[in-house]
């Protein structure tokens, strides 16, 4: 039982490792790892690498090439849609059915975060943006209580920030925002189809924001 449960929490410290290599730019879209080489310098079995792997390739970090190693995977713009598609409608689901268990401690934390956004947007400090964001978004995500979800929308999310990025683009950043106010207002109405409308054909929707998704991620159709 020891030995299995050292297993597991290696390859979760390989998938972190893993994952901060991909964050710092070290690991790069369209890169390869092999398997061998990596597993020496790391110092530990192929066995939690390839577990590991197979973790990031379910989250389409990376794709497995039997005999030919592991390929980083290019971000496309199929990708990202399909990304955008999905988040906006698992969140306004989430919104609809939870809206009755939102309370004023909910709504006063989402103004909190969005200020912090703005903020830092207006003063071009985007360091803790995205962590931000995603503080924002787990507030009424947190009160379906399905861990599940999380677990589901997270790597999602990552992988549309899945490499070190300086396009940021100011006019974009504060726009979503202003898509969060707009939420937030919907919230104090006791609009929950307004604020789940919001999330889905504005916020979360690729239609609605291809054109700044296309400058961001600098990918053409």
């Amino acid at each position: 039982m020891n030995s299995q449960l050292n297993i597991l929490s290696l390859r979760e410290q390989v998938y972190t490792y893993l994952r901060n290599q991909m964050s710092l730019g070290v690991l790069v879209p369209g890169s390869t790892i092999n398997i061998g080489k990596m597993a020496s310098r790391l110092g530990i079995s192929k066995t939690p690498l390839r577990d590991a792997l197979i973790h990031l390739e379910v989250e389409g970090f990376v794709t497995i090439l039997p005999r030919r190693g592991v390929c980083v995977n290019l971000l496309e713009l199929r990708d990202v849609r399909n990304a955008y598609n999905a988040i906006g409608m698992v969140e306004s689901s989430i919104v609809m059915d939870c809206f009755d268990r939102i309370e004023p401690s909910h709504i006063s934390k989402l103004e909190e975060l969005n200020k912090i956004m703005t903020q830092d947007v207006e003063k071009n400090d985007f360091t803790r943006l995205f962590n931000t964001n995603v503080q924002f978004h787990d507030v009424y995500l947190d009160i379906s209580k399905n861990e599940l979800i999380k677990k589901f929308i997270l790597p999602i999310k990552q992988r549309l920030y899945d490499f070190p990025r300086q396009n940021y683009i100011y006019d974009w950043e504060i726009k979503n925002c202003d898509e969060h106010q707009q939420f937030i207002n919907c919230l104090k109405q006791g609009k929950p189809q307004k604020a789940a409308k919001v999330l889905k054909d504005v916020h979360w929707s690729f239609e609605y924001q291809k054109n700044f998704i296309k400058k961001f991620y600098n990918i053409k159709e």
